[in-house]
């Protein structure tokens, strides 16, 4: 598990501005800090999706923690135990629904596995997603990301924070 720094948590949600009232999927969730950021930024609900299921017990705890912590009434949560490959098919009621999506894979993707470059050329991920849905991954600055044309996303912004970049993209054709 490689949570994202606070910095980069601070400058990833300082860029994508108010997100209050906004449905979350935190995807490659980990320890889920991104997803329990944006619940503590006014997301209305956040879907925290992963598949080792250690990880799963740290969401569970630190979604404990934050809600304990926090004094006003905080968004909806799902926690799921699967494979971000398989998204949208297991989310698929809510399919066009989420407004924002927070991917942090693994940099490194061993042959055949599920990361970021796959997440990207998955047409049925793409087709899911909402109009208008912007997603916001997290990968290793030196990883050539296929963009649009290649995918269905369109690269509105990068950051670089040493190693790592976060790529703000938006659903192509909306």
């Amino acid at each position: 598990m490689r949570p994202s720094e606070d910095r980069v948590k601070e400058a990833l949600f300082a860029s994508l501005g108010d997100i209050s009232g906004l449905l979350v999927l935190d995807l490659f969730a980990g320890a889920g800090s991104l997803g329990l950021e944006a619940l503590s930024r006014g997301a209305a609900r956040v879907v925290f999706l992963e598949k080792l299921p250690g990880h799963i017990e740290y969401i569970k705890r630190n979604l404990a923690g934050v809600s304990k912590a926090m004094s006003h009434i905080h968004g909806e949560t799902d926690i799921l135990c699967a494979d971000a490959a398989l998204c949208a098919k297991l989310l698929s009621a809510q399919a066009g629904q989420f407004d924002l999506v927070l991917a942090d894979p693994p940099y490194v993707t061993p042959p055949g596995g599920f990361g970021g470059r796959e997440l990207l050329l998955q047409d049925e991920f793409a087709r899911w997603c909402k109009p208008g849905c912007r997603l916001v991954l997290e990968h290793d600055k030196l990883s050539a990301m296929p963009y649009y044309p290649a995918s269905g996303w369109r690269l509105l912004k990068a950051k670089h924070y040493g190693r790592r970049s976060l790529s703000f993209l938006q659903k192509n054709g909306t």
